[in-house]
């Protein structure tokens, strides 16, 4: 793949369940450096967790992961597409919004599930390399 990619909360939770074919390739883009966290992702994975246990091995194995800081612009950005998209008759959770807009601006695609992210012009989307 090389190039960024930001891993939606979808795809990290087939990851966990699926230990076959998804984790193999994943983990090789893992180790490659080329998937990063954005700051809504972690908070969906962690208010997830099954266990105590769950949760903190989860927090710690975040950390391994890259992480895009949430700017100013970001926030303004993920507003602004939420307007847009509300103009046209489409709603879309602001964490999504806020996700779109980190990548945006950072020069990154979103790997995910969620068939909403099609509506963010401009967004590279990669949901069928590994999923």
């Amino acid at each position: 793949m090389n190039m960024k990619t930001i891993v939606d909360t979808s795809v990290w939770i087939e990851y966990f369940r699926n230990q076959g074919a998804l984790s193999a390739s994943m983990d090789k883009e893992l180790l490659a450096g080329n998937f990063y966290m954005a700051g809504p992702v972690i908070s969906e994975l962690l208010q997830g967790a099954k266990t105590e246990k769950d949760f903190h091995a989860l927090k710690s194995s975040i950390d391994g992961v890259p992480f895009f800081n949430t700017s100013l612009a970001d926030w303004k950005l993920a507003g602004e597409l939420s307007f847009k998209l509300r103009k046209k008759g489409i709603t879309i959770p602001i964490t999504d919004c806020l996700i779109a807009a980190v990548a945006l601006n950072n020069d990154a695609g979103v790997m995910t599930l969620d068939q909403h992210f099609k509506y963010f012009q401009g967004l590279r989307l990669i949901n069928d390399t590994f999923v």
